[in-house]
């Protein structure tokens, strides 16, 4: 009889257990569609002046198909309003909300970038490096993770930094991206203890805007990553 009473218990304890798991899984499909196709995935693109943090926006607002001759002027101060927009990523038509296209000068970082941060909230940073002035984008890299560290709503829905080296077709006849990295030898490891502790993930990509190299198979990584139900990528 005892033996019979705990193989019932067993057996309804199993059938919670799939029922809740089932139950919340639903509920994250839920959240998940909310994001994607309603609300939109909040991001923000940071880094020092002129690494393509204008063009990127762009290229994801309208699916690569301006690229050839688009020369944006350096983005002034208090930044540009950047609509909620849909991109399509492997296949999928995925809504996202950047707010803002922030410039990269040292006085827009205490004002632009600080309340682009606070007011997004966001699930996903991108930050933009590229072979030139290390010392200036090491600076920037440095002020973000203050910021993560320092300010709770800055962290508080971060599900990935993505770190992207960018205008490869520059550099990459001459150096690899672990020659670029060597430069960010502390702010890599600060970046990796930092997103073990609070708990985000974090991924380095070599891109070209302008040749279009790399830049689909990051963003696709990042996107897919910071949607609430997180989704492998087909590549």
């Amino acid at each position: 009889m005892g033996v019979t009473v705990t193989g019932a218990i067993a057996s309804v304890l199993r059938a919670l257990s799939s029922a809740l798991r089932t139950l919340a899984d639903t509920g994250q499909q839920v959240v998940d569609f909310a994001y994607v196709k309603v609300l939109g995935l909040p991001f923000v693109v940071l880094g020092y002046r002129q690494t393509g943090k204008t063009t990127l926006l762009s290229y994801l607002r309208h699916n690569a198909e301006y690229l050839v001759e688009f020369e944006p002027e350096p983005t002034s101060a208090g930044g540009e309003a950047v609509p909620t927009f849909t991109t399509k990523l492997d296949g999928e038509n995925v809504k996202l909300r950047p707010r803002r296209d922030v410039g990269g000068e040292y006085a827009m970082w205490d004002t632009d970038w600080v309340d682009l941060l606070l007011q997004t909230k966001p699930r996903g940073i991108i930050f933009m490096i590229d072979h030139e002035n290390p010392y200036q984008h090491k600076e920037a890299m440095n002020f973000v993770l203050n910021l993560i560290e320092d300010e709770p709503a800055a962290r508080r829905n971060l599900k990935m930094l993505l770190l992207l080296v960018n205008k490869s077709d520059l550099w990459a006849d001459r150096h690899t991206v672990e020659d670029i990295l060597d430069e960010f030898r502390n702010e890599t490891r600060r970046l990796k203890s930092q997103s073990e502790r609070i708990g985000y993930q974090y991924h380095v990509a070599a891109t070209s805007l302008v040749a279009e190299d790399g830049v689909h198979e990051a963003m696709t990584r990042f996107f897919n990553g910071i949607r609430p139900r997180v989704k492998q990528s087909d590549g």
